[in-house]
């Protein structure tokens, strides 16, 4: 689990915290993740006598992503105007055209036996804080399950303490070219967090098949 100590992460915001995707195959997930970003509603860090040496957040991934409100995961989801189709292949340029419907609900709690990834992972502290951009290079990589708070628009530069580098495997092999990963175990239904749906694609020098 290497930990970078400084560079800029170009990210998506979830659950209080910025997650880069580096890649995703049938093999294995890797990606970053710093926290927390500041969210509104979240957790203070402390920064008495240096704060705690590290942060740990469970990730779950699922595959095919759950329904949402009881139809597809992809239900509300529109680009250019027609409804968002997964099964067609579309370059970054598109899925960052992809839009959601006003008051799109969550994704549902997902069929336990569709879980492919299931474990915590800790982010040490950093020795400075890391710059950290919303909607930087990856974005369009993949989406958010519904529309979410978005820091940068507040044009004020945000930085994370806690901040690490991982390549997970997967306990079985997705279902599907989509896969559904969450900070928040998919619950509550009514949860203020977005989950992030990431289509797979090829393995690189970080996954050698």
């Amino acid at each position: 689990m290497p930990v970078a100590k400084g560079g800029q992460t170009m990210s998506v915001i979830s659950s209080d915290g910025v997650f880069e995707l580096t890649g995703a195959c049938v093999h294995s997930l890797r990606f970053s993740f710093g926290a927390p970003i500041g969210y509104p509603q979240g957790v203070p860090v402390t920064e008495e006598a240096g704060g705690p040496p590290a942060f740990f957040r469970r990730i779950q991934v699922v595959s095919p992503p759950p329904t949402r409100a009881g139809k597809s995961w992809y239900s509300g989801m529109t680009l250019f105007d027609e409804p968002f189709r997964p099964d067609v292949p579309t370059g970054g340029d598109q899925l960052e055209a992809v839009e959601h419907d006003e008051g799109n609900p969550s994704l549902d709690t997902p069929d336990p036996a569709s879980v492919v990834l299931d474990e915590w992972i800790r982010m040490d502290r950093l020795d400075e804080p890391r710059p950290v951009e919303a909607l930087g290079e990856n974005h369009g990589k993949y989406l958010l399950s519904i529309d979410y708070w978005n820091p940068g628009a507040d044009g004020v530069k945000r930085f994370v303490r806690y901040y690490g580098e991982y390549r997970k495997d997967w306990t079985r092999v997705p279902e599907g070219r989509w896969v559904a990963l969450t900070f928040d175990a998919f619950y509550p239904p009514e949860r203020d967090s977005a989950d992030i749906l990431i289509p797979l694609g090829s393995c690189d020098s970080l996954c050698p098949a």
